[in-house]
């Protein structure tokens, strides 16, 4: 769907770094987006792919800048107790320094902040006040998981459709933010008002597109599940439960009536099998010479995306519903949601909802073997290629965690974190978490004890103090502190259980973003003439030495191919071009660093002359 193409095709790739990419003579002004989970890999690499770098550029001069510039203009809403930083991304400091305000925890009494959601907005380069607006619906976590995920973009377009329920939905998200004060829950309520009057691209083949925020005590779920009725249903989740599934079943039409579930072989509940064909999808299926025939080519970056080998997506994570009717149609719906009871009464979800009359997008259509099937030599895959059957041997139990840390991640979840820096001697720094009283009390056999990410010292117990969680640790003077603490729980019988807050800096910092930056710039800075060479297009490109750049005055040199104009003329011309601005500062963010470096003096010096010329 996000290619627009026909329904679940298995070669309709897209990824996060598409979803993120400016339409041309574009670029980001600003991104809101909403996950179940994040990973400091994703979280590091989010403003690479909305400036067209692939996660490579992190270790370059302009993908450092562009983490800079775009870091600041990300608001990522997340469930408070599910950020996840490796301790081996501890010499990453710098980077999640960058990055780490664009964190803002979020949850839900008794559920789980569970959306997926994206609405980037994009501002002309030549015209400011020009702007495009991309929503993206998905069940993509903001992680470097592989699975198999479902997502639908919807592109402002002039004389478009508009999107109901898309305003409320965006605003809605504004009640879940932890910190009632944080400039986020102004940023969703700007956003909402700015969609009221936004129309979209309509998909091809689906009408009556709808979005719906679901939340406790809103009908929105129900109303959506009503839709989901007819004489045929599909159920793509990988988590479900026997409630809602009956539910479903009982609204699929008359005893002939068809259902598949398309689920992993994990807690299926045995009434799954009586009411419904149940299917997984299939190990490694679609090898990656399956991508050869044209214009399905993934993108060329897709494996630093998305962290799939050899074109492979592994495991199952989409959330489709999908109900035909002879009379009808088929009516779709793309979720956050999983097929179980919490995912469509106590969490908050997103759902995008449409109806399609053409007989491709029908269920039996769908998941049918065709009357007269492809000769055999011919590759092309459908869905229901993907699939293979289950059985009840076949059906694992799941893992279950102890009461105790269930109890502890409630409470850590809805929690606001602040770490206060006192300079001394010696330099301490506080940290206070403080969790609602009515989202649980703190087990008692729970110790917890805390360190600052990337910090080489030992883990400080904690105090509990009803609802807050409190201690104070040395840290050494000009240590780096990035906005996150390292919580670990344990008992004296289970596992320990290791969480990472999302932690507001405040008191005497004496290290910023624009340090991290310096100190970023200086390590990169062995690349700094051929990132400028690139940015500019000086012929040889990023690899090739400056030196194999033709002259301007070159036999070879055609009129008015700029390729090939030395580098200064190339500078006057952007900085003096319709995006001036944005130059600047991105020659800017490439020199910072290195001001000090003698290899680098004249060049800071020219560049100097030319912006006091402007």
């Amino acid at each position: 769907m996000a290619s627009r193409t026909g329904p679940l095709d298995p070669y309709a790739r897209s990824t996060l770094r598409r979803a993120l990419l400016p339409p041309p003579g574009y670029r980001l002004e600003q991104a809101l987006a909403t996950a179940y989970s994040l990973d400091a890999e994703t979280l590091i690499t989010i403003p690479l792919f909305a400036a067209g770098l692939d996660a490579k550029g992190v270790a370059t001069p302009v993908g450092i800048a562009r983490v800079f510039e775009l870091g600041e203009r990300m608001t990522l809403l997340i469930q408070g107790d599910r950020i996840s930083i490796p301790g081996r991304l501890a010499s990453s400091r710098e980077l999640l320094k960058l990055v780490g305000g664009a964190v803002v925890p979020c949850s839900v009494r008794g559920g789980s902040f569970h959306p997926k959601l994206l609405v980037a907005e994009f501002t002309a380069h030549d015209d400011p006040s020009r702007q495009l607006c991309r929503v993206v619906v998905t069940t993509r976590n903001l992680t470097t998981d592989n699975s198999w995920d479902s997502i639908v973009v919807l592109d402002e377009m002039a004389g478009g459709v508009a999107i109901a329920g898309l305003a409320e939905a965006v605003g809605g998200l504004a009640r879940y933010i932890n910190d009632s004060s944080h400039p986020a829950v102004e940023n969703c309520k700007r956003i909402a008002k700015k969609l009221e009057t936004v129309k979209f691209q309509p998909l091809r083949g689906i009408d009556g597109l709808d979005v719906r925020l679901f939340e406790p005590g809103s009908p929105n779920a129900s109303n959506v599940k009503a839709m989901l009725t007819g004489d045929n249903l599909l159920v793509i989740s990988p988590f479900v439960s026997p409630g809602l599934l009956d539910e479903l079943a009982g609204q699929a039409g008359a005893a002939t009536a068809k259902r598949w579930l398309v689920t992993r072989p994990v807690d299926i509940p045995l009434s799954a099998f009586e009411r419904y064909q149940v299917f997984q999808l299939t190990e490694g299926a679609i090898p990656s010479h399956a991508f050869a025939g044209e214009g399905r080519e993934p993108d060329a970056p897709q494996a630093q995306e998305t962290g799939v080998a050899q074109g492979r997506l592994v495991g199952l994570h989409a959330k489709i519903y999908m109900s035909t009717s002879k009379k009808n149609g088929t009516r779709i719906v793309v979720t956050s949601a999983n097929a179980t009871t919490a995912g469509w009464t106590r969490n908050v979800e997103v759902a995008v909802t449409g109806l399609a009359r053409a007989k491709a997008f029908s269920v039996p259509a769908l998941m049918e073997p065709p009357a007269d099937p492809k000769p055999a030599e011919d590759d092309e895959l459908a869905f229901r290629d993907l699939l293979d059957p289950l059985t009840l041997e076949a059906i694992e139990a799941g893992p279950q965690d102890p009461e105790w840390m269930q109890e502890v991640q409630l409470c850590l979840a809805g929690a606001t974190c602040v770490g206060t820096i006192t300079k001394g001697p010696p330099r301490m720094l506080q940290v206070v978490a403080k969790f609602p009283p009515d989202r649980g009390s703190w087990p008692a056999e729970a110790a917890v004890s805390m360190r600052p990410f990337g910090q080489a010292t030992d883990d400080c117990p904690m105090v509990v103090h009803r609802s807050e969680l409190a201690a104070s640790i040395a840290v050494e003077a000009g240590a780096e502190l990035v906005p996150f603490v390292v919580l670990t729980i344990q008992t004296a019988r289970d596992r320990p259980l290791e969480v990472v807050l999302a932690m507001k800096l405040e008191g005497d910092i004496d290290w910023c973003r624009e340090h991290a930056r310096a100190s970023l710039s200086r390590a990169a800075k062995p690349r700094l003439y051929e990132e400028l060479l690139w940015h500019f297009g000086v012929r040889g490109g990023l690899r090739k030495s400056a030196a194999k750049t033709p002259p301007a005055n070159s036999t070879k040199a055609k009129a008015g191919d700029d390729a090939i104009l030395p580098i200064l003329e190339k500078v006057l011309l952007r900085v003096h071009g319709a995006d001036a601005k944005n130059e600047i500062q991105m020659i800017d963010s490439l020199l910072s660093g290195v001001e000090d470096a003698p290899e680098f003096e004249s060049l800071v010096g020219m560049w100097n002359l030319i912006k006091a010329s402007l």
